[in-house]
């Protein structure tokens, strides 16, 4: 993730500095990434050995003692549902490291493609960690929801720009302005009407590339818009209204676009993304938040609400320079985990 400067004074210039206590950001990345480890080594490692158990005890005869033998693994059971949920700290501050990375980066375009890069270079080892074959289309790496999760933000950043610039036009410049308002009408529709569209599709019919009736909708929406510009127009005063709902059309759509890659976390990763980044000025209840997005979506990520320790502690100074340990940790350790499943003898069980 890309460092930054950040914390709650600022200097002449309105740069925020930070404060002289408190976590770097490169030790709460520590955090997530120790989070991550311990979570993949349950998913990958254990998970496996449970497998590998329960196999075990289906060829057992009943009268065998099968009893004892299930609770003498009890343990490693308990053991891989403590280490998951120590997991659920992980995401969520990977995702708070995005949005700041994305505020005080210098270059949106660069992040954006080391995020890619590392998306595609992680996604053999993640499957075979995961999954145990060399490539699973199901089911994708993390790295591919951060990078929708980016282009989300850049995506709602430029509208935003756009928008405005359009509104400060003269002249015959400001024929170009007249298509604010049909933005207005096409974000005011569809900012309600496309989560109604996006729960349809992917919560009613989870996984399914076949409901097709979303992206008829928005497009609808868009001719209803030009026509209603031609007819009406709209008054001006609806510019925070118009921002809004813009970046609710904006989120749902890349929600959509993480639903159709089959990303982990998929839709509700990017909405996380996507909360804690319009809540960032204050980082405590931003990952409350977020957290709560995650914890409706599956209540093991309840422990995701203790991230708001670190972050709240967080003094915006970067700290040790670190960046791409932390980008190559990733597919590194995935790596690393599948071999010790076959060292152990458990690289042949398929986990999904």
């Amino acid at each position: 993730m890309e460092g930054a400067e950040a914390g709650g004074r600022t200097d002449a210039q309105g740069i925020p500095q930070g404060r002289k206590w408190g976590l770097s950001g490169s030790t709460i990345k520590l955090i997530a990434v120790a989070a991550m480890l311990i979570d993949h080594t349950a998913a990958a490692v254990l998970a496996r050995r449970i497998i590998a158990n329960n196999r075990g005890l289906a060829i057992m005869d009943a009268g065998s003692g099968a009893f004892g033998w299930m609770a003498d693994r009890a343990l490693l059971f308990a053991v891989y549902r403590i280490m998951r949920l120590i997991g659920r700290l992980g995401f969520p501050i990977f995702c708070f490291l995005l949005a700041e990375g994305f505020v005080r980066t210098g270059n949106v375009k660069k992040y954006a493609l080391r995020l890619g890069i590392f998306a595609l270079i992680s996604e053999i080892p993640f499957d075979l960690a995961l999954s145990g074959r060399i490539y699973n289309p199901g089911y994708q790496n993390v790295y591919f929801t951060l990078f929708a999760g980016l282009c989300c933000l850049w995506t709602i950043r430029l509208l935003s720009q756009g928008m405005d610039k359009l509104r400060g036009k003269k002249g015959t410049g400001a024929k170009a302005g007249t298509f604010v308002p049909a933005l207005g009408i096409l974000f005011l529709v569809a900012g309600v009407l496309s989560p109604a569209g996006y729960l349809f599709a992917f919560v009613e019919k989870p996984r399914e590339l076949n409901g097709t009736e979303p992206w008829k909708l928005f497009a609808g929406l868009c001719v209803l818009s030009a026509a209603l510009l031609g007819t009406y127009g709209l008054e001006k005063g609806l510019g925070c209204l118009q921002r809004v709902c813009g970046n609710i059309t904006v989120l749902v759509l890349f929600m959509m676009l993480a639903e159709l890659l089959q990303t982990d976390y998929a839709g509700m990763g990017v909405l996380t993304i996507g909360i804690i980044y319009f809540l960032r000025d204050r980082k405590a209840l931003s990952m409350i938040g977020g957290s709560t997005v995650l914890t409706i979506m599956n209540s093991t990520e309840i422990t995701a609400f203790f991230t708001a320790i670190p972050v709240a502690l967080y003094n915006g100074k970067r700290g040790l320079r670190m960046k791409y340990f932390f980008y190559a940790f990733y597919p590194v350790h995935l790596l690393l985990l599948y071999l010790i499943s076959v060292w152990m003898g458990l690289g042949e069980i398929y986990l999904l």
